[in-house]
């Protein structure tokens, strides 16, 4: 379900003991199970009348693979058992899909039509170039799938359509290729997510690379933290700041720029093409072997943010926004305590955090003795 710098991770996070206390000091509220076995949620917009979006990916088959879904309805418990809306990609070849993350007509009408989201993710294919494992995708239509359009984006090796002509593969880099290209979250005219070099290239294993990519120019950023293109850097969120015709945006991943992992916000300005300094963070405010941001919401004061880390499998941090210079303040960390909810009686072998809404946290959880992929729904108490 996760890929790039914060995959290897999540595999190891499985029985890590918390080695740090949060900030926070209130207790995650209810924790219950929603939509179906086999359905697990990464992404999540607000809609109209009270509903939200959610994004994902729905076991098929052999569980092997996947396949996107849509769902559009009230997120609360009551969601236990919903079904989704299963999408097949109108695109060569597909034998594997999932979307990460949507946006709605309610955030950007501009661009959106009434009534249909946007969502973006990644596939397989059969008919991909040698060698390519995932493509990205881009989807907008009607939560059903019907008559909506399919559109294939692939980060270019070459520079081409990059701005600064910035070059995922140096030229010294024979048979490179970018063998993934995953769509992480999408808001206004960007989408924000993350590409793999082809791992044989020597020197040229590029794991959790960010892009940004401009549906409305056809362009390219290849994000560059620490003077590097190689600094394990992902971005996973994307927060539009004042409204749809706004070029400002708050973007949030992880990077290790400056050593371990760690989770940061940076803000970014579409027409001029600038970034703000990032905002390292780790989790409880204390050194943590890793820590990474997988959701934005913008809340009262600032964002709520999901994260993961090696010190909690996840939380949510609030993060205070200066809303003068947009400058970001000290995080205040709240855990998700799935791991000892009646969901993981006798322990779950994985938790993630995937995603958040106002104050709910939504990810996954496999139970022990299990390999079911399940999406909890937590509620965190007011601040």
């Amino acid at each position: 379900m996760l890929v790039g710098g914060a995959a290897a991770a999540i595999l190891i996070m499985a029985d890590v003991p918390a080695t740090a206390s949060p900030v926070g000091g209130h207790n995650t509220g209810s924790i219950s199970s929603i939509l179906r076995t086999g359905d697990v949620v990464t992404g999540v917009r607000r809609t109209t009348n009270g509903n939200v979006v959610l994004t994902g990916s729905a076991a098929t088959g052999s569980g092997t693979q996947a396949a996107p879904f849509l769902y559009r309805g009230h997120l609360t418990s009551a969601a236990a058992g919903a079904a989704v809306s299963v999408l097949t990609p109108s695109l060569p070849g597909v034998t594997s899909a999932t979307f990460y993350g949507p946006d709605t007509h309610s955030f950007n009408p501009t661009t959106i039509p009434r009534g249909e989201v946007r969502a973006v993710g990644s596939y397989q294919s059969s008919s991909a170039p040698a060698g390519v494992l995932n493509q990205g995708m881009i989807y907008l239509g009607p939560t059903s799938g019907s008559g909506g359009s399919w559109t294939s984006i692939d980060v270019p090796a070459d520079g081409a359509h990059t701005v600064g002509h910035v070059r995922a593969c140096r030229k010294v880099q024979v048979n490179c290729f970018v063998m993934d290209t995953i769509a992480h979250s999408t808001m206004g005219d960007l989408v924000v997510g993350n590409y793999d070099l082809n791992p044989s290239v020597p020197g040229g294993v590029a794991s959790g690379n960010a892009f940004i990519y401009n549906m409305a120019r056809h362009r390219w950023t290849l994000l560059d933290l620490g003077g590097s293109l190689s600094s394990k850097t992902t971005l996973y969120g994307i927060w539009q700041d004042g409204g749809d015709t706004s070029p400002r945006y708050t973007l949030a991943g992880g990077s290790s720029a400056r050593g371990t992992q760690r989770a940061f916000l940076m803000n970014y300005n579409e027409r001029t093409g600038t970034f703000g300094r990032p905002k390292y963070y780790s989790y409880g405010n204390h050194p943590a072997l890793f820590t990474h941001f997988d959701g934005i919401t913008a809340v009262p004061g600032g964002f709520n943010l999901v994260a993961i880390s090696s010190a909690q499998a996840a939380s949510l941090a609030f993060i205070p926004v200066n809303a003068r210079n947009r400058s970001f303040g000290t995080a205040r960390w709240y855990p998700i305590n799935v791991a000892t909810s009646p969901l993981c009686s006798g322990n779950c072998i994985i938790v993630t955090g995937n995603t958040v809404f106002r104050n709910r946290v939504m990810g996954l959880y496999i139970p022990a003795n299990s390999i079911v992929l399940n999406t909890y729904l937590a509620t965190v108490s007011r601040r």
